[in-house]
């Protein structure tokens, strides 16, 4: 490996890990379903759980709190399906698709919501990411250094006639990737919205960098919350939208049935 002059670029594609991800999976957990559905809606899985929709089945070994992972029946054919609602942040993002493809998964889905750049993107708009700025840590140790990731064209196809199919209006965003939520400032809305970006969130380019490290299907919808622009921030109560993020969570199972 090439020393360079910042470790983040000094990516590692050839020597193993060192750490065994299967480690962080409960021992005798066998796999039961080929795709789970990554959300950041626990609200939603929570009400599942409450109405016997999803069944907790483990737990993801790690410090600290560990991600739950249920397993619920979908679409016609009750095809079982993982469903894990998680904590923001690239680094946990890549910890569950990892310890779930070391489980036997292939496809993935992920749901959840972004900030947009302008106010142009209404609350009610369903946003799939194309391609995403990798303005975070994580990305960099799955793929060589780049500025954008895009998303699986073979994904992004199914997305669009799951969409179509429901007679959803979407749009194509580019979204920004970043760790550091507090430090989103007015130059580098500027600069992002100059680049193309519509959105910002936390993990879209972390998971697209893993699943073409690991050789995954994975695809990821957002719907439009909060709004971030250079001279204010509009929260729009997006938490609170609840209709919107179960409808996305359908959506998102929808679409990962479709893999």
């Amino acid at each position: 490996m090439i020393k360079k002059e910042f470790p983040i670029l000094e990516f590692d594609g050839v020597s193993r890990p060192v750490v065994d991800v299967k480690k962080y999976l409960p021992p005798f957990v066998s796999c039961v379903s080929d795709m789970c559905l990554i959300t950041y809606f626990s609200d939603v899985v929570d009400s599942y759980e409450r109405v016997f929709k999803v069944n907790q089945v483990f737990k993801i070994r790690t410090e600290g709190v560990r991600p739950r992972v249920f397993l619920m029946e979908a679409g016609a054919f009750k095809k079982p399906v993982y469903v894990i609602p998680v904590p923001i942040g690239a680094p946990q993002a890549a910890r569950v698709v990892e310890a779930m493809a070391a489980l036997g998964v292939k496809k993935f889905m992920v749901c959840g919501g972004a900030g947009t750049l302008d106010d142009s993107i209404t609350e009610n708009k369903i946003l799939i990411p194309t391609s995403a700025v990798r303005d975070e840590g994580t990305s960099y140790h799955y793929m060589p250094p780049s500025r954008e990731i895009e998303l699986n064209k073979k994904v992004l196809t199914i997305i669009e006639k799951t969409f179509l199919r429901e007679k959803i209006n979407y749009q194509h965003v580019k979204t920004w990737t970043t760790d550091a939520i507090f430090r989103e400032t007015a130059d580098k809305v500027a600069q992002r919205k100059t680049e193309g970006c519509n959105v910002v969130e936390m993990e879209c380019s972390a998971y697209y960098c893993v699943a073409k490290h690991l050789g995954l299907m994975l695809g990821q919808i957002l719907y439009a919350a909060d709004v971030v622009m250079t001279d204010a921030w509009d929260h729009r109560d997006w938490h609170d939208k609840y209709d919107m993020r179960e409808k996305l969570f359908e959506l998102a199972l929808k679409c990962l049935l479709a893999f």
